[in-house]
């Protein structure tokens, strides 16, 4: 939506004001889209001057003006020149008619044709004093014009440095929110890529001391198989050793048994044989 408003320029307690088209969610003082009038309140009287032909179409595509600037468009006649606009009037016509001065008419004067034709060669022959008086108000008129459009040109050349400033700024904040941006994706996005390696080396490491938790278990319980088993054989080695010295033990004091009975026969029967040989020698000599 387009606004019609004063945008304020000048020093500190020197302000006067430009008349501009706007968007109403610019700045007060910002960008506008054109100039099309100026009001100095340091004047006396307040100088207003407004283009009619701009603020015509400008109001005639609904641009919105404010309340100063509607006191001065209505001061000048252009709402009436608005509303015969729409009634399909020309625009240039209406422009050209606000350019004219307005021409007053004379009241009539008593004395008739010699009176009016007085009048009429006083004021084809103007005094030199009034000549005087207009040369000098048209040319403070013109270095005053002069003077007003240097100052425009100035103040249009520092708003658009202001703007061109204003622009470049903008630019390079956007860039720096973008490279933030950028930079905080980055970040983001090597923060999630960490904590995901770090979830998998976790997992991995999880599935690492799972398994060899399973494989040490799967060798404690071979090894207690294993002990198990050997110590079953050494038992049923020992046992049978046991068995088998026992068995040769027996044996052992059997034959002992059996030895020591014989030693203790073996005597008695050489003595016996002995006693047999003396027997039969005592015979042999009887019988001599």
């Amino acid at each position: 939506m387009l606004r019609i408003r004063l945008s304020r320029r000048g020093k500190k307690k020197q302000p006067h004001y430009r008349v501009v088209v706007t968007d109403v969610h610019n700045k007060r003082d910002g960008r506008f889209v054109e100039n099309i009038g100026y009001y100095n309140p340091l004047t006396d009287p307040a100088t207003v001057h407004i283009k009619e032909d701009r603020a015509l179409h400008w109001l005639s595509v609904g641009a919105q003006p404010s309340d100063p600037v509607r006191r001065f468009l209505v001061k000048q006649g252009t709402y009436d020149r608005l509303q015969r606009l729409h009634a399909g009037e020309s625009l240039e016509a209406l422009a050209a008619e606000f350019m004219q001065p307005e021409v007053k008419e004379e009241p009539k004067k008593k004395g008739g044709k010699k009176a009016a034709k007085a009048a009429a060669a006083a004021e084809e022959t103007p005094a030199p004093e009034a000549e005087a008086e207009s040369v000098v108000e048209e040319t403070v008129a013109a270095a005053a014009e002069a003077v007003e459009e240097t100052v425009e040109v100035a103040e249009e050349t520092v708003e658009a440095a202001a703007e061109v400033v204003e622009e470049t700024a903008e630019a390079a904040v956007a860039v720096a929110e973008e490279t933030v941006e950028a930079a905080a994706e980055v970040v983001e996005e090597t923060a999630e890529a960490a904590v995901e390696v770090a979830e998998e080396t976790v997992e991995a490491a999880a599935e690492v001391v799972e398994e060899t938790a399973e494989a040490a278990a799967d060798v404690v319980e071979e090894t207690i198989d294993t002990a198990a088993e050997v110590v079953e054989e050494t038992v049923d080695t020992a046992a049978e050793v046991v068995e088998e010295s026992a068995e040769a033990v027996v044996e052992l004091v059997e034959e002992t048994v059996e030895t020591d009975e014989t030693e203790a026969e073996a005597p008695a029967a050489e003595e016996a044989e002995v006693e047999e040989e003396a027997a039969g020698e005592e015979e042999k000599t009887k019988e001599e």
